[in-house]
C-alpha cells in the first residue's frame, strides 16, 4: 500500500496514529470534519487518489471511520477528529484544506406563465417569430441533479408517463433505503423515466433509521424539484386558490435527487458526497438552494463541490440567500456559479378587509391567504393589540401581539391588529397567540412582507400596508381570498442583496426569479401541512430564493437541451444577458421600499423565459479566468495545482496581482472596486457570436449604447463589432474615468450591443469602496 510514498508522507501517518491513539482532547474537542485533497487524480494509483486511500485505511485501523469519500469529482473524505489531528491533518501535503462539517440551511404554477408572458411583452423580433407558446417546447434529456431534502417519488408532478427512455450515458442508481420495505421508496416505474436517480446521505449527527432513503419528510426537495422539472398538471390548487395549469420550467427533463438534507439542516460533507456522486452519475444541471456564510472558498463544500462540477461541464445553480435586505448578504457567489436572487410575480392573495358602519362603508385592500372557516356576512369588533396589553407586559412587545402580553378577556371575539416588527416569520406566532386567546383573526400592519408562506390559512390574518393600517379603526367584515394581478417583479425583503463580502470586482447575485408565493408539488399525506379541518394538500405555497433557483435551473435546462454543446459558462450569459429591468406596466423593477432596484438587488434583472434561447452573443467565462480569479482572492499557484487537474501547463498566477483584478474575468457583468476618480480603469471582455443561421444573421454587425449615471465616464472601444461567422469571438475594451477624486455613491449602469434583432446587456457597478 505504502510503497512509493515518500519518508515524510509515512512519517506523518505514524504522526497522525499517535495522535489519535494518545491525544487527551479527543474526548474533550472534536467533531466531523472535511478533509479536501483538491482534484481527482485521473491515474488513480498516484497522486492525491493515493494519499487518500492510505489516510482512509489508518484511519479505520485507529476505529475513525471515514462517513463519506470523495473520488469521482475531487479527492478527500469526511470524519471525525479531534482538533490536534485535524491540525495534523492540514499540515499533509497533499491536503489542500480541512474544516468543520458545518449545517447549512435550507433557503425556503402561475409562476411560469408569469414569465412567459413577460417574455412575449419584450423579447426581440427573433423570438417573436421563432418561438412557440407552448412552454414544453424542449424535448430534449437533459438530467437535472436537485441537492436537497429528498421528493416523493409519487408526486403527479413526477410522472413519467409517454417519455422516452433514459438516456445511455446516464450512471445513476436508485435507492430504496435499508429499514425502509423493499417497495416503499421507488422511481417511477421500471424504466425511472422521469425520477431516474435517488440517493441518500447521512452523517454522524443523524443516525436516524428512518432515514435511510431518499424519501422527502421536509416538503422542500420536492417543491424546488416541481418547480424545475415537474410534468405539467392541469387543475392543480391550494384548497381553491390559485388555480390553474401546474408545471415546471422543463416538463421533459429527467430528475435526479441527492437527498443531502434532514430536518436538522444539510450536512456540508454529505453535500459534497452528493456533488461527487452526481458528477460521475452524468446530471447535466445541479440546482442548489441552501447556502452559508463563509470567508475561505476552500472552506466552503459548495463553492468546492460547483466548482469541480463546472469544470466537468455541468452547470450550477444556487439559491442567493434569504437574508435581505441587508447589504453584501448574498453567499453562493462565486464566478463559477449562477446566483440567483428572488422576485415576485404578477399573482397576489387579498384577503380584503369591510371598514365603517351603514353611511361611511370603506374597503381597504389586504393581503393573505385565507381559507378560515367564518360567517362572511359577521360583523367582528377590531383593537389594537396595544389596548389589550397586560398590566406589567412590554408595550412593544404587546403591540407585536409577542406570546403571554395581551389579556384573554380583551382579545377574544375581536379581530387584533398587531404591529410587526419582527420579519415574516414573526406573523405565524402573532396568529397562534391571538388564536390562543380567542380572537377572530389577525390583521398585521407591514409594508415589507410579502411571503405568506409562514401563514396558517386557516385562521383568519390579513396584511396591510401602514397607511391602510391607520384607516382600520372599527368593524371588520371577512371576504374570502382570491388572487388577483400586482404590479410585478419586484424584490422582496427577505432577498439577499450584493455586493458580494468576500470581493466587491464581482457583481451577484446573476438574476431574479419568482420565489414568491410559489405554487408547487408537496408530499402526499403531510398532515403538518394541512391547515385545520382540511385534507393534506397535494401541492403548497412557499416562498424564498430556494424557489427562485429552480425556476433557473429549468431555464438552463431548456437551454441545454436546446444547445448541447454550449458551457455552463454561455448558459449563464444567455441568462443574464436577456434579462429585464422593467415591471409588467414598463415602470423599472422596485424593492419592498419602492425605491429602485439597482443591480445589487436583482443583478442583470428579472429572468426571462424565451429570451436566452436567441442571445446573439455568450461571454465564455473559461477555466482560465476562473484559475485567475483564485489568484485574484489570495491563493497560491501551488494551492490551486491541487484544486484543479485541467491547468494549462505553464500555468501561473500573474504578478502583482490582486482582487481589483477580478474585474477582468470574462463575465457577463461588471463591478469596479476601489475606484479613484483621477486616474481611468480600463475592463476587457469578449463575447462570441452564437446567433442562430435560422434568420441569416451569421455575417452581422453589432454596435453598442451605454447608459451611464451623472459624474461617471464610460467609454467603449470599438463602438462596433463585425462577426463574419458563428463561433468568432471578438473583444471590446470599457474605460470608466469620472470629473470627480471619488463617488459619492456607488455608481450603477449598463453596456449594450445590439444588431437590431438581439440585444445584449451587460450591467455594470462602480464604486469607490474596497475590499475590507
Amino acid at each position: 500500500m505504502m510503497r512509493g510514498l515518500p519518508v515524510t508522507f509515512i512519517l506523518f501517518v505514524f504522526l497522525l496514529l499517535s495522535v489519535i491513539q494518545n491525544s487527551e482532547s479527543e474526548t474533550r474537542k472534536s467533531g466531523d470534519y472535511i478533509i479536501y485533497m483538491g482534484a481527482a487524480s485521473s491515474d488513480k494509483s498516484t497522486g492525491n487518489d493515493h494519499h487518500v486511500e492510505v489516510l482512509s485505511t489508518m484511519l479505520k485501523r485507529s476505529g475513525k471511520t471515514p462517513m463519506h469519500r470523495y473520488k469521482h469529482g475531487f479527492s478527500g473524505f469526511a470524519t471525525h477528529l479531534s482538533e490536534d489531528e485535524a491540525r495534523l491533518m492540514a499540515e499533509q501535503p497533499g491536503v489542500v484544506s480541512v474544516f468543520p462539517d458545518q449545517m447549512l440551511p435550507l433557503h425556503t404554477t402561475r409562476s411560469w406563465d408569469f414569465l412567459v408572458q413577460e417574455s412575449y411583452q419584450r423579447e426581440t423580433y427573433f423570438t417573436e417569430m421563432n418561438s412557440q407558446p407552448e412552454l414544453d417546447v424542449a424535448v430534449g434529456d437533459t438530467i437535472i441533479g436537485f441537492i436537497d431534502s429528498g421528493i416523493w417519488p409519487e408526486s403527479e408532478s413526477f410522472n413519467d408517463m409517454h417519455m422516452r427512455p433514459v438516456p445511455d450515458r446516464w450512471k445513476g442508481i436508485c435507492m430504496r433505503g435499508k429499514k425502509t420495505e423493499p417497495d416503499a421508496f421507488r422511481c417511477n416505474s421500471f424504466l425511472n423515466r422521469k425520477l431516474i436517480g435517488a440517493r441518500y446521505y447521512n452523517s454522524s449527527f443523524l443516525l436516524d433509521p428512518d432515514y435511510e432513503t431518499p424519501r422527502d419528510f421536509l416538503g422542500h426537495g420536492t417543491h424546488v424539484a416541481s418547480i424545475a422539472a415537474g410534468r405539467i398538471i392541469s387543475d392543480a390548487s391550494y384548497y381553491g386558490l390559485a388555480g390553474g395549469i401546474m408545471r415546471g420550467g422543463s416538463p421533459t427533463s429527467r430528475i435526479a435527487m441527492y437527498r443531502a438534507c434532514s430536518l436538522l439542516g444539510c450536512r456540508g460533507s454529505s453535500i459534497l458526497a452528493a456533488f461527487d456522486d452526481a458528477i460521475a452519475d452524468g446530471v447535466d444541471i445541479i440546482s442548489i438552494s441552501m447556502g452559508l456564510f463563509i470567508d475561505n472558498l476552500l472552506e466552503d463544500p459548495l463553492s468546492i463541490g460547483s466548482f469541480h462540477a463546472v469544470e466537468r461541464g455541468i452547470t450550477v445553480v444556487c439559491s442567493a440567500g434569504n437574508l435581505g435586505p441587508s447589504s453584501q448578504s448574498v453567499v453562493n457567489a462565486a464566478p463559477w456559479m449562477i446566483t440567483v436572487g428572488a422576485s415576485t410575480i404578477d399573482r397576489g392573495f387579498e384577503s380584503n378587509i369591510l371598514l365603517g358602519g351603514i353611511e361611511n362603508i370603506r374597503l381597504i385592500k389586504g393581503a393573505g391567504i385565507n381559507i378560515a372557516n367564518i360567517d362572511r356576512t359577521q360583523s367582528y369588533p377590531i383593537i389594537h393589540a396595544r389596548s389589550a396589553k397586560k398590566i406589567g407586559a412590554n408595550e412593544e412587545a404587546a403591540r407585536n401581539c409577542a406570546g403571554n402580553t395581551m389579556n384573554i378577556t380583551i382579545v377574544e371575539g375581536k379581530i387584533v391588529v398587531c404591529d410587526n416588527d419582527y420579519g415574516n416569520q414573526a406573523i405565524q406566532w402573532k396568529s397562534e397567540e391571538v388564536k390562543r386567546l380567542g380572537g377572530i383573526g389577525v390583521v398585521v400592519v407591514d409594508d415589507k412582507t410579502m411571503d405568506l408562506s409562514y401563514i396558517d390559512p386557516s385562521f383568519l390574518v390579513t396584511i396591510v400596508k401602514p397607511v391602510d393600517g391607520l384607516k382600520i379603526i372599527s368593524y371588520i367584515k371577512s371576504t374570502r381570498s382570491r388572487t388577483g394581478h400586482e404590479l410585478a417583479p419586484s424584490i422582496p425583503s427577505f432577498s439577499s442583496r450584493g455586493p458580494y463580502f468576500l470581493t466587491r470586482s464581482i457583481l451577484k447575485p446573476d438574476i431574479a426569479a419568482p420565489g414568491v408565493n410559489i405554487l408547487a408539488s408537496w408530499l402526499i399525506g403531510d398532515l403538518n401541512a394541512a391547515p385545520q379541518g382540511k385534507e393534506p394538500p397535494l401541492v403548497n405555497i412557499e416562498s424564498g430564493t430556494s424557489m427562485s433557483c429552480p425556476h433557473v435551473s429549468g431555464i438552463a435546462a431548456r437551454l441545454k437541451s436546446e444547445n448541447p454543446s454550449w458551457s455552463p459558462a454561455a448558459i449563464r450569459s444567455a441568462i443574464m444577458t436577456t434579462a429585464v429591468q422593467m415591471t409588467n406596466t414598463g415602470s423599472h423593477i422596485t424593492t419592498e421600499t419602492g425605491d429602485k432596484a439597482t443591480p445589487y438587488d436583482f443583478g442583470s434583472g428579472q429572468v426571462t423565459i424565451f429570451g436566452p434561447s436567441s442571445p446573439g452573443l455568450v461571454y465564455e467565462t473559461n477555466q482560465i479566468d476562473y484559475l485567475n480569479f483564485l489568484c485574484y482572492v489570495g491563493f497560491t499557484s501551488v494551492q490551486i495545482r491541487k484544486i484543479s487537474n485541467h491547468i494549462p501547463q505553464g500555468f501561473a498566477c500573474p504578478e502583482k496581482s490582486n482582487n481589483r483584478d477580478i474585474s477582468n474575468i470574462n463575465y457577463p457583468s461588471i463591478s469596479v472596486s476601489s475606484f479613484n476618480g483621477e486616474e481611468r480603469r480600463r475592463v476587457i471582455r469578449t463575447v462570441t457570436n452564437v446567433a442562430s443561421r435560422l434568420i441569416g444573421d451569421e455575417d452581422t454587425v453589432y454596435n453598442v449604447s451605454i447608459d451611464a449615471p451623472k459624474g461617471l465616464r464610460v467609454r467603449v472601444i470599438p463602438t462596433s463589432l463585425h462577426f463574419k461567422k458563428i463561433g468568432d469571438a471578438l473583444s471590446y475594451q470599457v474605460i470608466f474615468s469620472s470629473s470627480t477624486s471619488t463617488l459619492k455613491e456607488d455608481a450603477f449602469g449598463s453596456i449594450t450591443w445590439s444588431n437590431g434583432i438581439c440585444r445584449v446587456r451587460s450591467p455594470f457597478v462602480v464604486t469607490s469602496k474596497a475590499d475590507i
